[in-house]
């Protein structure tokens, strides 16, 4: 009697496991149905966006510069450049140090700009200071007391007329006027 009943509550456990096994397969699986429809544009099907994502990868396309040459030898490395003599490079680095203590102050608004580095390309085509505004000409004023003058030979206040209705609608434009039709995907 007690392995009977030692059974029913292992079975009883096992069932329970079981049917949670199952919900969570059958979520699984409509997860991933949900997401793939997702993943399915207007214009494509399933199978196209898979392979598309999956198949071969230059499928009409050209393929990418430099694929057919061989990998290049790492192992060639060019020699390094000469250091120039101690005195260049002791100069050089004085000269860094300058800038860099004068990059730490800010420029003042309206004070004289620091003169652009010698032997700089653009030393001579950048202004240092922006051109100056243009001057526009004055508009008239208007007097606001004065009222405004009715077109001649209509009453002050009155509405102007419409044009007359021309009853049928334009003609359609030309056909080189008008776009092609969207592309069909």
């Amino acid at each position: 009697m007690e392995q009977r009943a030692g059974r029913g509550i292992r079975q009883g456990k096992g069932r329970i496991w079981g049917l949670q096994a199952e919900a969570a397969r059958c979520g699984l699986a409509c997860g991933a149905l949900f997401l793939l429809a997702g993943c399915v544009g207007a214009a494509e099907a399933p199978a196209r966006f898979l392979d598309r994502a999956f198949g071969t990868p230059l499928d009409g396309r050209p393929p990418p510069p430099g694929s057919g040459e061989p990998y290049p030898n790492l192992a060639s490395v060019p020699p390094a450049p000469p250091r120039g003599a101690p005195s260049e490079r002791e100069a050089l680095t004085r000269s860094l140090a300058a800038a860099r203590a004068a990059s730490r102050e800010p420029v003042t608004p309206g004070g004289a700009l620091p003169p652009p580095p010698a032997g700089a390309e653009s030393a001579g085509q950048v202004p240092l200071r922006p051109p100056a505004a243009p001057h526009l000409a004055a508009a008239p004023r208007l007097r606001p007391e004065a009222p405004m003058a009715a077109p001649p030979g209509e009453a002050p206040g009155a509405a102007p007329e419409l044009p007359a209705d021309p009853g049928a609608p334009p003609a359609p434009p030309p056909a080189e006027f008008l776009a092609p039709p969207p592309p069909r995907l």
